[in-house]
């Protein structure tokens, strides 16, 4: 397997991609260069690996930078040497048909993540005071993650019912009145961007929750883009995930229909959506997964590398949310106690 550092052509370091720029960075000389000075060397890198056809199992690389031999796992793309911590693209694991499609830059760096994650963090009362200190942050690092995308159109109808019941007082007697209606719903839709993640092995929750991104700002797939990161190659094919992606469409379909309902409690009672041609795309999206740790424990957290956007679970500091049990108790004490008075 190949593996691919992009080097300052002044210097001779490491280049990384940097998400404030928009360009590639040399921290060693401050040279700054654009994503098309690379164009010709990732067109190289490509005819070198469709002659070699050696990309998808291989586990070992050679450092270009220091020489050291570093294994990864089998969906790991892009890293940095442990030993020289240099950033290295593994060039092999997105070539050919495994080259992604389209790619999000990051658009939030390092800083930026972890003020995102410090700002969301400050508006949760019964956090401990303490977590998001320095010394509690175990590790930071962007990855690129895979997702297919999925753009179609889908026709269909639905039937379905709604329940409405009035009251009203007659004198002492008191009157209801049930109405029930049947509606019927058809129309066409179109789905564009829909995201299924194509990582097998990572936190499902992870990849779903840290959408939406906007695919507006999608480029076409440049490895250069991943110097400085990490990033994961697909493992979960097309073919694995069209029927619950058809299911979901039709699912989805059929909301939508009764959502045009203006009647409350609609339900539907039977519904009919053909799915058209499914289009996929594969493509990387930028996420920066933080670590923290907590009384011996590790949270993990994922934010949008392009909105900012948090998801992960946090902490509960027993002390303030045993004093706003406390509060509660003595205010219903007091409730209570001047209910007794007025009563008795």
């Amino acid at each position: 397997m190949n593996a691919v550092q992009y080097k300052c052509p002044n210097c001779g370091a490491g280049l990384v991609f940097d998400p404030e720029k928009q360009d590639f960075i040399c921290e060693y000389c401050d040279s700054v260069f654009k994503e098309q000075d690379f164009f010709k060397a990732d067109e190289k890198l490509a005819s070198e690996q469709s002659e070699n056809n050696e990309f998808e199992n291989a586990l070992l690389y050679i450092c270009p930078s220091c020489g050291a031999e570093i294994v990864t796992d089998e969906t790991t793309a892009a890293t940095t040497c442990y030993y020289c911590s240099n950033p290295v693209v593994l060039s092999g694991k997105l070539s050919g048909a495994l080259k992604p499609d389209f790619i999000i830059p990051f658009k939030l760096d390092k800083d930026d993540a972890i003020s995102k994650f410090k700002e969301m963090c400050g508006k949760k009362h019964f956090l401990p005071k303490d977590f998001i200190s320095e010394s509690r942050l175990e590790e930071i690092k962007g990855v690129y993650f895979p997702y297919w995308y999925i753009n179609c159109e889908a026709d269909g109808n639905i039937n379905a019912s709604s329940r409405q019941v009035k009251t009203w007082m007659a004198g002492d007697i008191r009157h209801t009145e049930t109405t029930v209606r049947g509606h019927f719903r058809q129309g066409n839709l179109t789905f564009r961007n829909l995201p299924e993640a194509a990582l097998k092995s990572k936190d499902k929750d992870i990849l779903r929750y840290v959408c939406p991104f906007n695919a507006e700002e999608f480029v076409p797939f440049s490895m250069s883009y991943l110097s400085g990161f990490f990033a994961e190659k697909r493992d979960v094919e097309k073919a694995e995930i069209t029927s619950s992606v058809t299911e979901k469409i039709k699912t989805f379909s059929a909301e939508k229909l009764l959502s045009t309902i203006e009647y409350a409690n609609a339900s539907i009672k039977d519904s009919s959506v053909r799915v058209g041609e499914l289009r996929w795309s594969y493509n990387l999206l930028p996420v920066w997964v933080l670590s923290y740790k907590h009384k011996d424990k590790s949270y993990i957290y994922a934010l949008n590398g392009q909105t900012g956007k948090v998801y992960g679970e946090l902490p509960v500091c027993k002390k303030k949310l045993g004093a706003l049990f406390a509060g509660i108790t003595a205010a219903a004490s007091v409730i209570l106690s001047i209910l007794t008075e007025v009563l008795f």
